[in-house]
């Protein structure tokens, strides 16, 4: 069975982008002032997740994309290594 490729949308990494940078910024407020109330709810933490599915979806679709893409991908990655580099930051606290 063959791996058919989709074509490359621009709206489905937007949608990712946004919603990354809603979580992210619950995530920037929760760690400026852990007081109450805490915005998101643990989502924040999912942030890693759709940043890895934009990333993926980027490689791994075809067609024309454009030249500014490289702006997406890295925005994926700071998504993708901060919060995990925060959470091992606080087991290193309590250690």
């Amino acid at each position: 069975m063959r791996n058919k490729l989709k074509q490359f949308h621009l709206a489905i990494p937007l949608v990712l982008l946004v919603i990354n940078l809603v979580l992210f910024s619950f995530l920037m407020e929760e760690l400026i002032d852990a007081s109450p109330p805490n915005y998101g709810g643990g989502m924040q933490l999912m942030t890693p997740v759709f940043g890895l599915i934009s990333v993926l979806y980027i490689q791994k679709t075809e067609g024309p994309k454009p030249s500014s893409l490289w702006i997406f991908q890295s925005l994926n990655w700071l998504f993708i290594v901060f919060p995990i580099a925060v959470m091992f930051i606080f087991m290193l606290a309590f250690i």
